[in-house]
């Protein structure tokens, strides 16, 4: 695994992600590539709201699909931070954690 620190949860995973992006002044997701900034700029959004008033497990994973979804095609195209954030989402999704 490609990881040093990997989450141990989903939520600490897809918190990182949220954490980067979607800053006060939102400078780095402005920063981000028009194609990236468009497919996850939805999903994340409603991942932090979720993330701030929590949701059933069902619900929030969900969103973290639908999130790692619109991230699939645009990830060739993101900040190696930030598409090896959405890897570490992914492995927690699957319950694998990196050493």
């Amino acid at each position: 695994m490609p990881f040093d620190s990997a989450p141990q949860t989903v939520g600490e995973a897809a918190l990182r992600i949220v954490d980067l992006v979607l800053t006060d002044d939102d400078a780095y997701l402005d920063s981000l590539p028009d194609e990236v900034e468009t497919s996850i700029a939805v999903p994340l959004t409603e991942v932090a709201r979720m993330l701030d008033e929590p949701t059933g497990d069902k619900e929030f994973r969900s969103g973290v699909r639908l999130l790692l979804e619109a991230g699939a095609d645009a990830a060739p195209r993101m900040p190696g931070e930030l598409r090896d954030l959405f890897e570490e989402l992914r492995f927690a999704m699957r319950g694998v954690t990196a050493r």
